[in-house]
């Protein structure tokens, strides 16, 4: 997911504002230009790099241990299975998650959205109108 900014931004200002926003996820850097927050070892988000003019957040496992469980799990049991399951427990709480960080952004540094499916749907019918 992209979220339109319109003022500039860096990850290392990024930290604070998001550990007090959401003092109950902890906030941590997986490496020099990825900034993880997280709910537990199952619910988290990603936010890359500093580009100009959008953030871009993707849901994911905030712990490696957990992204390491979950490839096992694919390993040992097949691929439906852990799918499934990650479809319905794990996905949901992510992509939550997500749209919490997502709104924090919009209020905090610029509003919209660029890449949503509504978006997307709406340009496509006004162009055919």
């Amino acid at each position: 997911m992209k979220v339109k900014v319109e003022q500039p931004y860096t990850l290392a200002e990024l930290k604070p504002k998001l550990e007090a926003a959401f003092p109950e996820y902890t906030v941590k850097f997986r490496g020099p230009k990825v900034l993880i927050i997280g709910e537990g070892k199952i619910a988290g988000a990603q936010i890359f790099g500093e580009k100009k003019g959008f953030v871009r957040l993707t849901e994911t496992f905030p712990t490696m241990g957990g992204q390491m469980l979950f490839a096992l799990s694919i390993l040992l049991l097949g691929v439906l299975i852990p799918f499934i399951v990650f479809l319905t427990a794990f996905k949901p709480k992510q992509v939550k998650l997500r749209d919490n960080v997502a709104d924090f952004l919009r209020k905090e540094y610029g509003s919209g959205a660029i890449g949503s499916k509504k978006a997307e749907t709406s340009d496509l019918l006004d162009a055919t109108v």
